[in-house]
């Protein structure tokens, strides 16, 4: 059952049980620690304790020598169940504040690059928006899309802030709403 579909259909704004209100609301949700593993980096979100969404990024090369791109990837987990319903990406070199040049960040044409597009953003040109506005029809399943970081001569190691906002939703009647957001500066190689 589509639960909003339901809703916007009955009329029905909110349903209280045993001093739980339920459909009506959206939980924002904050990451908690960093997760780094090898070339992994993952943003945990959590509400009262359940694992509601990972964000991964997964470096997708070896070694640590200076590259002229940086092939990497980046992937949600809903271990509940809930669908992901927009993913949007921001990517900023340092020193991560307005006014410099934007990352070097493309899009590569697999996953789901499809449903993707990427540009940069209009009220601060040295930010770089990867946004996946409806991912409504991947369903419960994981969103993935692969990117270049075009790298940096002039520095032996770079860095790229990225900060990640998603909204998901549950199927099931009493389920919850999520907004999550969250940031994460990485270093390439």
């Amino acid at each position: 059952m589509n639960r909003r579909q339901y809703l916007s259909v009955t009329g029905l704004v909110a349903v209280s049980t045993a001093g739980c209100t339920g459909v009506s609301g959206e939980t924002h949700l904050t990451p908690d620690d960093v997760i780094e593993h090898g070339p992994s980096i993952v943003l945990p979100f959590s509400d009262d304790g359940d694992d509601v969404l990972r964000i991964q990024l997964n470096k997708q090369f070896t070694g640590d020598e200076q590259r002229d791109y940086y092939p990497f990837s980046v992937s949600t987990l809903q271990p509940k169940g809930d669908q992901i319903d927009s993913l949007r990406l921001e990517f900023r070199s340092p020193p991560h504040t307005s006014g410099f040049s934007p990352a070097g960040v493309s899009l590569r044409e697999d996953a789901h690059a499809h449903k993707a597009t990427l540009s940069q953003d209009g009220d601060d040109p040295s930010t770089t928006i990867l946004d996946l506005p409806d991912t409504a029809d991947i369903g419960r399943a994981s969103v993935k899309v692969n990117l270049l970081l075009e790298g940096d001569d002039e520095q032996d190691s770079q860095q790229l802030w990225i900060r990640a906002e998603a909204a998901l939703s549950s199927d099931s009647l009493l389920g919850s709403d999520y907004s999550a957001t969250g940031d994460v500066t990485v270093e390439f190689p």
